[in-house]
């Protein structure tokens, strides 16, 4: 909770205003966020049935960004989420542009490509910032057929909040103040 309330309380209005500038070159990024067991598979499968979208997997690109970008801000002396205050229209570009560079791998020459990582919500607000041009659907499923649905599976990592029911609502709730 006290994770996703700052990342909540650092992506001002204002933050958010500030974007990369040229957009980074490449197709458009589709990402599908939420909770696993939400439906994200499902979105996924119709979006990729469309000739111009390509579908992917759950690509780490945008976490490993992440730990990047949590180095990046350690030269100005702060912490990420933090530290995207500190970045110029111009390392967001080139924040963007490393994003789209990585996942080339993944991709073909479509248009549009998934990546359909859940808790990719956590980073709703870098994804606009470095990637303004990007596609987020916000995957929901019924709170408690999401938890009942998470608390049966037993995944094989990632997931830990998904073992205790009390665990599970706390995580939902946290996940909805973000989004």
């Amino acid at each position: 909770t006290a994770a996703c309330d700052e990342i909540r309380n650092n992506y001002s209005r204002d933050l958010l205003k500030k974007q990369a500038s040229p957009l980074p070159k490449g197709p458009t990024p589709i990402f599908i966020v939420g909770l696993p067991r939400s439906g994200s598979t499902l979105i996924e499968q119709i979006l990729a049935s469309h000739s111009h979208v390509e579908g992917t997997m759950e690509l780490q690109n945008l976490p490993h960004l992440v730990r990047r970008i949590r180095i990046e801000g350690g030269k100005h002396k702060l912490n990420y989420p933090q530290s995207m205050e500190a970045f110029n229209q111009q390392e967001l570009t080139a924040f963007g542009q490393k994003y789209l560079d990585s996942t080339a791998l993944y991709r073909t020459d479509k248009a549009f490509f998934i990546d359909k990582l859940p808790p990719n919500f956590e980073h709703v607000g870098l994804i606009h910032m470095i990637l303004p041009q990007a596609i987020i659907i916000d995957a929901r499923r019924h709170p408690m057929d999401c938890g009942l649905s998470c608390y049966k599976q037993h995944f094989a990592s990632g997931h830990d909040f998904s073992y205790d029911l009390q665990n599970i609502g706390h995580y939902y709730n946290s996940y909805l103040n973000i989004m």
